[in-house]
Parts: C-alpha cells; sequence; structure tokens
C-alpha cells in the first residue's frame, strides 16, 4: 500500500506575521479533542519559541521539548485533525535501506509539499547531557533530483520497507544532498507519558512507495472530495424538520449542502417544496417516513411549536429507534434542549454550540454540512428499503450472541490496536452511527457529552464479554478498508 505523506505532515511557522520562519511536523496520535505532532526542538525555536507556535492556522500546545543542540525533537499538541492521518512509528531502518520523506517549500506566497527518496547512511550516537545512554540517528544519503531544504526540519523519515516512521529530519549538511535523521527510539526519554503503544517493537507489514507528486487515488477506500457525488451508489433522502421562524437559518444550512446536491449525495426536502394542491400535512408526513436523514433544527420556536415537537420530532425519533432513519439535532439558536426525548443524540455543531452563537456562522454550517456528509456516505453503504415495504422490514446486522460454554478464542487480540484503529476510522458522529447499526446496547448506554474515547472503551469491553473482536474487525474493514490495512499485522498477537 503506497504511503502518501502529505496526508500526515503538516506546517509550522510562528504567530509573529514579520518571523519567515518555518518548518514541518507530523501527526503521531489523535484522539476525539487533540492530534500530537512530532517536530524538531529547533523548529520550535526558529518559529518564535513556545508560545508563538502556529500550525497551518492553530495555536500549539508543547507537550515535551528536547534542545537544538542535543535532543532535536519536540511533541506539539493541536486541536484535532480531521483530514490528517498518524503515522506509525517503529526504529527500524539499517544501512543502505531505502527511505521516504516529505517537507515543506515556499514557492513564491504558497507553501508546498515536496517529497523526497533516499538512503539510509551509517548510523550514529548522539550523547544527551547527564544520560549514560545514546540516542541513535542516521546519516541520510539523499537520490533525487531535489535536495533536502531548511522547511524539511521535523519531517518524518519512512522506511519503505515496512511503511513506518523510523526517525525525524534534523538537520542537513552541504548542499542539502546529505542530512541527519534522529531516531524516534528517543520519543519515551523525551515524553514519558506518551500514550500506550505508539511506539511499535514489531515491524508492521505494510509498505511504502516514494510519491513524486499528491495522488488522491493513493488513499484506498477514501473519496475525492470532488467525486463524492459520482461514487455514491444512490442518493440519500435527507428532511428538514423546523419552524418557519428559522426558515433563514434553514435556508443557510442548505446553502452548505448544495454541493452534495449537485453531485448527487443528497436529495434534501422541506415543506416548502409542497406543490399547490397538496395536502400538506400528508406531504410531510410521506417525506418524513421515506427520508435517510432527519434534521431537527432546534430553537425555541422548534421547541415550542406543537407540530414539531409533537407530531415530526416523534415520528422521526421513532423511526430512528425502529433503525429505519438516523435522525440529528442540528442547535441553531440557544434554548433548553438537554431534557428533550432526541438529547441522547449526538447533537450538531461541534460541542452542541449553538449555530447563533458562532463568532463565524458559515464555520458552524460547514462543520455540520461535513457531519451529513460522512452520515450520507455510511447510509449509503445500505441497501435502500423496497417501496411499500414495512418497517419490520428493514434489514438488521445480525445480533453477536455469545457462544454456550467456554470458549477459548483462536487467536490474542491486541486491544490498545483496535483501540487505535477504531480511533483511526471513526470520528464522533460515525462512530455513533457504527455502533447504532450493529451494536445497539452499546450505543444506548451512551449519554450526552461522553467522549469518544469513553464510547470506544464500551465497545471493546462488550466485544470482551461476548468474544466478539472477530466479528467486529471484519465490519470495521468493511467501513475503511485502507486503514484496516494499516492496522491489520498489529490487531492479533
Amino acid at each position: 500500500m503506497a504511503v502518501d505523506l502529505q496526508n500526515s505532515v503538516v506546517l509550522i511557522t510562528g504567530a509573529d506575521p514579520g518571523n519567515s520562519r518555518f518548518g514541518t511536523g507530523f501527526v503521531i496520535y489523535q484522539d476525539e479533542e487533540m492530534a500530537y505532532l512530532l517536530t524538531c526542538a529547533h523548529v520550535v525555536d526558529d518559529v518564535g519559541g513556545e508560545s508563538a507556535i502556529d500550525v497551518e492556522g492553530a495555536p500549539a500546545v508543547v507537550m515535551a521539548y528536547g534542545s537544538a543542540a542535543e535532543l532535536d525533537l519536540a511533541v506539539l499538541r493541536v486541536p484535532s485533525r480531521v483530514d490528517k492521518l498518524p503515522l506509525p512509528l517503529q526504529p527500524t531502518g539499517d544501512k543502505d535501506s531505502r527511505f521516504l520523506t516529505a517537507g515543506f517549500q515556499k514557492f513564491g506566497s504558497h507553501f508546498l509539499v515536496r517529497p523526497l527518496q533516499g538512503v539510509l547512511g551509517q548510523t550514529v550516537a548522539l550523547a544527551i547531557r547527564g544520560q549514560a545512554d545514546r540516542v541513535r540517528a542516521w546519516d541520510l544519503k539523499i537520490e533525487d533530483d531535489y535536495q533536502l531544504q531548511p522547511g524539511y526540519s521535523g519531517s518524518p523519515v519512512l522506511d519503505q520497507a515496512s511503511g513506518t516512521v523510523l526517525g525525524v529530519v534534523s538537520h542537513r549538511q552541504g548542499q542539502g544532498e546529505r542530512g541527519l535523521a534522529i531516531s524516534v527510539e528517543a520519543l519515551p526519554k523525551l515524553w514519558p507519558e506518551m500514550p500506550e503503544n505508539l511506539l511499535a517493537s514489531e515491524p508492521t507489514a505494510v509498505s511504502a512507495q516514494p510519491t513524486t507528486q499528491p495522488k488522491p487515488e493513493a488513499n484506498v477506500g477514501q473519496t475525492n472530495p470532488s467525486q463524492k457525488g459520482t461514487m455514491m451508489s444512490r442518493p440519500i433522502s435527507l428532511f428538514f424538520s423546523y419552524a418557519h421562524e428559522d426558515e433563514a437559518l434553514r435556508d443557510e444550512l442548505a446553502k452548505h449542502l448544495s454541493i452534495m446536491r449537485r453531485q448527487g449525495v443528497i436529495s434534501d426536502w422541506y415543506d416548502r417544496d409542497i406543490t399547490a394542491g397538496s395536502e400538506w400535512a400528508d406531504a410531510i408526513d410521506d417525506n418524513l417516513n421515506k427520508a435517510d436523514i432527519i434534521l431537527l433544527l432546534v430553537s425555541p420556536d422548534f421547541i415550542a411549536s406543537d407540530y414539531c415537537y409533537d407530531v415530526e420530532m416523534k415520528r422521526a425519533l421513532a423511526r430512528h429507534d425502529a433503525k429505519e432513519s438516523i435522525v440529528i439535532p442540528v442547535i441553531l439558536r440557544p434554548t433548553r434542549w438537554q431534557n428533550a426525548p432526541f438529547s441522547k443524540l449526538q447533537a450538531l455543531p461541534k460541542n452542541a454550540k449553538p449555530v447563533t452563537t458562532w463568532p463565524d456562522q458559515d464555520e458552524a454550517f460547514l462543520y455540520i454540512a461535513e457531519a451529513v456528509q460522512k452520515v450520507a456516505e455510511m447510509q449509503a453503504k445500505k441497501p435502500a428499503p423496497s417501496p411499500g415495504s414495512a418497517p419490520s422490514a428493514t434489514p438488521t446486522p445480525t445480533p453477536i450472541v455469545p457462544s454456550p460454554g467456554p470458549v477459548i478464542p483462536a487467536v490474542n487480540y491486541n486491544v490498545p490496536a483496535i483501540r487505535r484503529l477504531l480511533t483511526a476510522v471513526f470520528d464522533d458522529e460515525t462512530f455513533d452511527i457504527f455502533c447504532f447499526d450493529y451494536y445497539r446496547d452499546v450505543r444506548d448506554s451512551f449519554s450526552q457529552g461522553m467522549s469518544r474515547t469513553a464510547k470506544i472503551q464500551r465497545l471493546i469491553e462488550y466485544c470482551e464479554r461476548n468474544l466478539a473482536f472477530e466479528t467486529l474487525l471484519q465490519r470495521v474493514e468493511q467501513e475503511n478498508s485502507a486503514q484496516y490495512e494499516r492496522f491489520r499485522t498489529q490487531l492479533t498477537t
């Protein structure tokens, strides 16, 4: 499987616009709230120090920091980056092993990622003041038309045989035809609190191929956003349940969904689409009963509306509970909704912060649109219900029933690796949907505000009790085969 490092590297600059220094970092771990990056300590110094780090528009917090003169590594924390994939770490690599790296270069006013390839030279040992043991590093020999530049500091050095990051580019030598990479085996010395099993001890089966330019097809199982409409098996029907006082906000949300409508991802409906002469209540009921996704646009007027609250919302929740549709509350304006029947569901936008309270409402609507896109893609994988079929005829995943009597698993499952796989495959919304589809009892145990980490732990505990890891992994592979392949060899011991 080819590894496209552009999906993992990030640009590091300073908050001071007068400082033109920059470097590279890459994602090594991510949870539902934060992403953790590895870079060089001297990159932190170059961009202005710990209080002045900017990672593509987001301020960074320094979690661990070495020294530019000795252990030239630093770990940064930024808000979670769903557009970036963590890279696996492993201190592999021997002399003459081939490697791949990618760093940022500035062309005019733009920053571009440029990959390089080469071979490992001699291993060197770096001394750390006050410590008897030393840290391994590699001499890098660039075998490319291009050479290392200052912006490559902090770039990952990925072993092409194993597909894992063995080190971090620290310095260049000469005109950039040679360089030095510090081994990631130094990470526990730098960051003792790092997540468990972040540093793999055994080689993985993933292979890496040099990538000379960004290739959308490199990520198997991921969809090019410009092509999503053509790759959907069917358009997903979407229904807006809202109070007329919120029509302007509904229209703004519809604008952000319009690209999905144009690409055939969704087919949305709301009551203004009722044709002349139609019975409005019948038209609403008909479309509500056919919808794959139902958006509850929550506001004080929505809560106060007898029709929205007592008719549309109750019918929507009944279909959600029957697994006939997905209901998503969208909090438009501040109101008391936490004890409403839909409060058990994951609400949008992020942290259920009302749209009208965001400094930039377009940003809130964009967050909602991206979440709806993910739900639509998951819904499209399911077979469409036959016309006129009874609700009970909707296909339902076969429940997992523990085998009677003592059962000894044929394999031992690596629970930390499974946890990392689930974290990589699902965000909060899609994990809820996955559990809703296959592990209903687990999904029903989730509470409002529960973190994704806690939800994943609930599912893992369920699988441990019921010896259900084999089925879980089969289902995860169906959801995202690319990520599954990335973790495959780590999942069993």
